[in-house]
């Protein structure tokens, strides 16, 4: 089923991360993504001396005029936002409350700190705007900041990460993808917290860092639950694209500054997830 999306998240004219992997994700799984940008950037952060204009004001009358056009949505994926776009979200989501799919990646920090520019006040309003996701889809430092714990970069057990992900899952009454953990077996984990059940996977970890991973991860997993799948086969689905990417783009040896390349990978996605429904 076709279904429209709403994207919010910021606009990197230089590498493929964010709305600029959102939106064509989107798109290829079958959906019609409705594009609200919250800044534009000259080049995501990754590069010295970007630009950033922020587009938050324009927000609220985008919004208001979308819903004169009674486009009913089928789904909200909210990425990074900042704290301007942040405090409309908080006013306007409660407005969207007959969307069936929320899916909110709170894009706050990694590697056991917050990002430049944010502080506890924007952990707060996060903390605010999850109660009203289905699905969120933090790393383990974004999440030990949603629970107010002192984050870290250490790496986890399996059974750590899955307590880390199901004390998320309680607290807030959503459903939990845990993305991005660093195992002490010196691998890569998912872990997913649907109602009462809890899973892992595991996948090799790969030389480097990555840009635009987890935008891909959370179009991904968005896209394909509305294609049907379940959150625990969209999540295994989403994490198995993005571990092909990766090798894919170590393998043309393209500068990963730029993104991962991902397009190269798009058949098999389609034609796994076409074996899946």
């Amino acid at each position: 089923m076709q279904a429209k999306v709403v994207i919010s998240q910021d606009l990197s004219g230089v590498g493929q991360v964010s709305m600029g992997v959102a939106l064509p994700l989107i798109a290829a799984l079958g959906h019609d993504p409705l594009a609200l940008p919250t800044a534009l950037l000259s080049a995501h952060t990754g590069f010295a001396n970007n630009t950033y204009f922020d587009l938050s004001a324009q927000m609220p009358e985008i919004l208001a005029h979308w819903q004169t056009l009674d486009l009913d949505p089928q789904a909200i994926l909210l990425g990074y936002l900042g704290p301007k776009a942040l405090k409309v979200w908080q006013t306007w989501l409660p407005k969207f409350k007959t969307v069936p799919l929320v899916v909110i990646d709170p894009v706050m920090g990694d590697n056991g700190q917050l990002y430049r520019g944010f502080d506890q006040n924007y952990v707060d309003a996060m903390q605010a705007l999850i109660t009203q996701a289905n699905v969120i889809t933090p790393n383990p430092t974004e999440a030990q900041l949603l629970l107010g714990e002192s984050p870290n970069a250490d790496a986890l057990t399996p059974q750590v990460a899955s307590q880390l992900a199901e004390r998320l899952a309680q607290r807030f009454a959503v459903q939990v993808v845990l993305t991005g953990v660093n195992l002490t077996n010196n691998r890569v984990g998912v872990v997913v917290v649907d109602g009462q059940q809890t899973h892992l996977w595991q996948t090799q970890r790969l030389s480097g860092h990555y840009f635009g991973t987890g935008d891909i991860f959370s179009a991904v997993l968005c896209g394909t639950l509305l294609r049907g799948l379940s959150l625990v086969q969209a999540s295994q689905l989403a994490m198995q694209f993005e571990s092909r990417v990766i090798i894919s783009t170590l393998a043309t040896k393209a500068d990963p500054k730029f993104g991962v390349t991902y397009t190269t990978e798009l058949p098999w996605l389609l034609q796994t997830l076409s074996e899946l429904i």
